[in-house]
């Protein structure tokens, strides 16, 4: 008997080492439903070679171009030779989730909410047909407040934990050094429309004593690349063992989404020591303190994004430093393992 049956979209590197964890305390059998994406930073964004659960792949490609018919007759099956006592859902986006809600007892299902009140409608025929997914629901793992806010909004009634998280980072060892600020801000991501780089873009064309680089492919990479200046550098996807090299050779992240469920890469640069400006707009949001570790900010304000940029210099940046290294992204990690137990 299973304690949870999760059923999630691919074996990304943040789930897989969540899972790991769960599955010192408990046992589960994780269900991804294709092997690999093709929207992803870097090459080895998922896999299954360090997996430490029982598991099953339905579709061994990339998820945008799997079966559902095929997945759903999958689910079936597993369904009714699994014993478990909870099943697990990371969403409500597929038509898989909502098969397996439909089929399962509502006391048994469990829903992952990564999506916020700012990205997710809860009016209208799309708020009511959120509402009849999470009329099957029992508990929701809610990854923080702007997620919490999305379930009142809905008027969920069931169980509400916060997890604190959407998983769990990759934490390579590596020496923390004391640099001097040198101008030098990253962006790692997808390109793509929603992230809002043309936005960054603009205001780095206009602060060329300042360094952008940009970690990551999409839609929108040779428009950008197309526009921008010699004080933005494109380098395409890294992988994961490289990541760290980023972040020590820069001095800020920036995460500037017009919204973003979570933002996994800003637990990834408070570990590795960088303050962060973010887009109010963003889960992880509430991980920054204004002058603290960083600055928010609204991802339609340039004026204002920019400001924050020039006002940068080494004795703001030691302070932020200074905060981000107190940081205990392991004490953040056991709170979110902690709510699944």
């Amino acid at each position: 008997m299973y304690d949870y049956l999760i059923v999630t979209h691919i074996p990304a590197f943040y789930k897989v080492n969540l899972y790991n964890e769960l599955a010192k305390r408990l046992k589960i059998f994780v269900i991804f439903i294709s092997s690999d994406t093709s929207e992803k930073r870097s090459n080895n964004f998922s896999s299954v070679d360090n997996v430490l659960f029982d598991y099953e792949v339905l579709y061994h490609g990339n998820f945008q171009t799997r079966k559902i018919l095929k997945n759903a007759l999958a689910l079936q099956a597993m369904l009714r030779r699994l014993k478990f006592k909870k099943i697990l859902v990371s969403g409500w986006d597929l038509p898989e989730f909502w098969y397996i809600v439909f089929v399962s007892r509502k006391n048994k299902n469990c829903l992952v909410l990564e999506s916020t009140i700012f990205e997710s409608s809860y009016k209208g025929l799309k708020g009511f047909i959120k509402k009849l997914f999470l009329s099957r629901i029992s508990t929701v793992f809610a990854s923080g407040s702007l997620h919490y806010d999305l379930l009142k909004a809905l008027n969920f009634s069931g169980e509400i934990k916060i997890t604190n998280g959407v998983g769990i980072i990759n934490k390579p060892k590596f020496t923390k050094i004391q640099k001097k600020f040198s101008g030098k801000f990253l962006y790692i991501g997808r390109i793509i429309d929603i992230k809002n780089l043309k936005f960054l873009v603009d205001i780095f064309n206009d602060l060329p004593n300042f360094t952008l680089t940009i970690i990551g492919v999409g839609e929108q990479e040779k428009f950008l690349h197309s526009i921008s200046s010699n004080n933005i550098i494109f380098k395409g996807a890294v992988e994961n063992k490289f990541i760290s090299d980023e972040f020590s050779q820069n001095d800020v992240f920036i995460l500037p989404s017009l919204i973003e469920p979570w933002g996994l890469v800003v637990d990834e640069a408070l570990y590795f020591g960088l303050p962060v400006l973010i887009s109010d707009r963003c889960g992880s949001a509430e991980l920054i303190k204004n002058g603290i570790n960083g600055f928010t900010f609204d991802p339609a304000d340039k004026n204002a994004l920019m400001q924050i940029i020039k006002n940068f210099n080494d004795e703001l940046f030691q302070n932020l430093c200074s905060n981000t290294s107190s940081y205990d992204i392991v004490a953040k990690d056991i709170e979110q393992i902690n709510a699944y137990l």
